[in-house]
């Protein structure tokens, strides 16, 4: 490992650039940086100085997932020598929410689990008073522009146009919404979840929010959907092992 970029863009000997998968910082709006990804940046140093020796874990679709259209490799971080995930480091740490995609939804419930814990202890994104902490339907229009995370329960589903719509409040016209695409839905329901039933279920979501008729989120992968009522996992890919010879969903290379 030679340089850290960026709060999740690293250098590698090679001159190969990582983009660490499965995470995000917040943004402030009209501007590429917040203190958020400084303090990610500033722990990344620490985490992997240079000379580290890192494992990489990538999608074992060697078709889509592996590489960004900046021909960036797409992964996931592994000390050799602490066995340190670094993604979920930053993620438990509270420095980066989880921000998986329908290219690389492995360690989707993994990451869930760490950001549980590090909103529990109200630590940095999620700490009280926090610009970038939980919404709920009643405040998420001030998540405008910006990819945040949304807390409630579902008041009723309704179709309109091949779509289904889940709203979060009584006035679907100026109340919190979330649309599932008739293909999403279809991926939902390999997975035993119906949403036209998740009428009065408590979920969690996540995805960039609008105004439109209210705050409006499109729900893009089925990972992005929480139920939380249940503990229904809308996940079923395995914890990131300590071992990497062991890991049936992922692949890895040692660094170059």
């Amino acid at each position: 490992m030679s340089k850290v970029i960026d709060g999740s863009t690293i250098l590698l000997n090679d001159g190969k650039i990582i983009r660490l998968l499965g995470m995000d910082y917040p943004y402030v709006r009209g501007s590429s940086v917040s203190e958020q990804s400084l303090a990610a940046k500033d722990r990344l140093e620490k985490l992997l100085p240079a000379g580290t020796d890192v494992n990489i874990w990538q999608s074992r679709n060697a078709k889509t997932g592996r590489t960004n259209r900046m021909g960036h490799i797409l992964a996931h971080l592994e000390t050799k020598k602490e066995d340190r995930w670094i993604n979920g480091t930053l993620v438990r740490e509270g420095l980066a929410f989880v921000q998986t995609d329908w290219n690389n939804p492995d360690m989707a419930q993994s990451l869930y689990k760490l950001e549980d814990g590090a909103r529990q202890d109200a630590l940095n994104i999620w700490a009280k008073g926090s610009a970038y902490g939980l919404l709920n339907p009643e405040n998420a229009q001030n998540g405008d522009g910006a990819f945040r995370v949304v807390e409630g329960t579902i008041k009723r589903a309704a179709t309109s146009k091949n779509n289904l719509y889940l709203n979060f409040g009584e006035d679907r016209n100026k109340d919190f919404t979330v649309m599932v695409s008739s293909g999403l839905r279809k991926d939902l329901s390999k997975r035993g979840i119906d949403p036209m039933n998740l009428s009065g279920q408590k979920v969690r979501v996540r995805g960039w929010i609008r105004i439109w008729n209210g705050p409006f989120m499109e729900l893009e992968s089925a990972e992005r959907l929480e139920i939380l009522s249940t503990h229904k996992p809308t996940d079923l890919s395995a914890p990131l092992p300590t071992e990497p010879s062991t890991t049936p969903d992922i692949t890895g290379q040692p660094n170059p």
